[in-house]
């Protein structure tokens, strides 16, 4: 009965038609309030019947005005969050110093936003997804969008050690909360199970994310990581730790 509900529901979302430019522009500011205060399913499957090329890349320009806007505006704060953010230490390793800044947060979003878009949609379509592709980018730049200008205004405050320390913690609280809303619209757009959608934005993007840090690590290191760890003696040095144990 439920997954007649939902089936139900699924086609009602398409059969709604995409509005006329205009129509669509004036109603984005409420579309975005609608997406991060009232975040479900349902909601998702209200707007994704709206999506149209002219909207969606008229919000991936958007998406783009405001990355470079924020990235260039917190560059010239030398008090701004973003230089805290840009220096972070973790360990040896500096994350957000792969190029210069501001274009490293430039990356960061622009390529989080593609990646995380295509694998999804790729994934989606391959568990059997219903969904167009311009429905799926329509409704993720409506979570996007916001988010990603939030984010912007949190890394022109200024900030030292503990407080920037806190905002970057918001800032990967939003990037978390970015992920959920796009489980939650996989579930909509491409009507699959919340088990398939969590998978889908949460464990195979990952997975790719960790077999690139290591590839970044043994291109930086010229191979010595990649060797370090095929020459490390595991089951010895386990053994030893347990003599030393006992």
């Amino acid at each position: 009965m439920s997954q007649q509900l939902l089936s139900d529901d699924f086609q009602t979302a398409k059969a709604t038609k995409p509005l006329p430019f205009d129509k669509a522009l004036l109603q984005l500011p409420r579309q975005y309030l609608k997406v991060l205060f009232h975040p479900s399913e349902k909601t998702f499957k209200e707007e994704m019947g709206k999506a149209s090329w002219g909207i969606t890349l008229f919000q991936l320009y958007l998406l783009i005005v405001v990355t470079v806007f924020f990235s260039y505006l917190a560059h010239i704060l030398p008090s701004s969050a973003l230089h805290s953010t840009s220096n972070l230490v973790l360990g040896s390793f500096r994350p957000f110093a792969f190029l210069p800044s501001p274009y490293n947060g430039m990356l960061w979003i622009l390529s989080t936003f593609c990646i995380g878009l295509g694998t999804a949609y790729l994934f989606s379509k391959l568990w059997h997804g219903k969904g167009t592709f311009v429905a799926h980018t329509y409704s993720l730049l409506l979570c996007t969008v916001p988010l990603v200008t939030i984010s912007g205004a949190l890394l022109l405050i200024p900030s030292s050690g503990i407080v920037a320390a806190l905002l970057f913690t918001l800032l990967v609280a939003i990037f978390i909360y970015r992920m959920v809303l796009h489980t939650m619209l996989i579930m909509a757009v491409h009507d699959l199970s919340a088990g398939w959608a969590t998978l889908i934005v949460l464990i195979i993007p990952m997975l790719i994310v960790i077999l690139a840090i290591l590839a970044l690590l043994i291109f930086a290191t010229e191979g010595t990581f990649l060797e370090g760890l095929l020459t490390f003696d595991w089951i010895s040095h386990g053994s030893k730790k347990h003599e030393e144990y006992k």
